[in-house]
């Protein structure tokens, strides 16, 4: 049986960027499928009590950044620890990468071009005519996509992964559930990898 990692994140998550590339090459190695589900965080902070990144205090925000442009070096990523727009409404952006996904499109690449756009190229991902220029970067329909993003199918399949990340016990961005096995954070894909692996033996 082909082992599913659900991927909880928010697209203006800079962990999520520094992770991701690194989930799919585990799941490659794994012959594991990633179900991009991205998420208000906004929602999943509140319902976990989660202080969200940019309420903490100074000595946590000055350990973030340090920590974010360490681990993007670490990565081989460029980054901008903290982007000029962010927070940003994450809404906008996470139904984009579910529209794409519904059309056929493979959603890490829609998913990386935002996170790359927010956090290497300082772009607003919750600006409808930023999304339409990344998305036409990508060879893609704009317009349609865009539409799509935002019909009532898409914006229940976004409010439902939201409900399923806290219903999951999910606290913050990226987080990876498989089956009842959860690993909050990119520094924990090498756990991650690791209990896919025992899996795989144990099949």
């Amino acid at each position: 049986m082909t082992a599913a990692i659900d991927y909880f994140y928010t697209p203006i998550s800079g962990y999520a960027y520094l992770g991701e590339p690194r989930l799919m090459e585990i799941a490659r190695t794994a012959g594991a499928r990633v179900r991009f589900r991205p998420m208000d965080i906004a929602a999943v902070f509140k319902a976990s009590g989660t202080t969200p990144p940019a309420a903490q205090s100074p000595a946590r925000l000055a350990y973030r950044l340090a920590d974010l442009a360490r681990e993007a070096k670490r990565a081989g990523l460029p980054i901008t620890p903290k982007p000029k727009h962010w927070p940003v409404p994450s809404a906008p952006a996470g139904q984009l990468i579910l529209a794409a996904e519904a059309d056929g499109i493979d959603p890490h690449r829609v998913s990386f071009a935002l996170l790359k756009a927010i956090y290497a190229e300082e772009r607003d991902i919750s600006d409808r005519t930023t999304l339409a220029a990344i998305l036409t970067d990508l060879g893609l329909d704009a317009d349609r996509l865009i539409a799509r993003s935002e019909t009532p199918e898409i914006e229940a399949a976004f409010a439902a992964n939201t409900e399923a990340a806290i219903a999951a016990g999910v606290f913050g961005s990226p987080t990876y559930v498989v089956g009842e096995e959860m690993f909050f954070g990119q520094d924990r894909l090498d756990a991650l990898a690791w209990h896919l692996s025992q899996s795989t033996m144990a099949a």
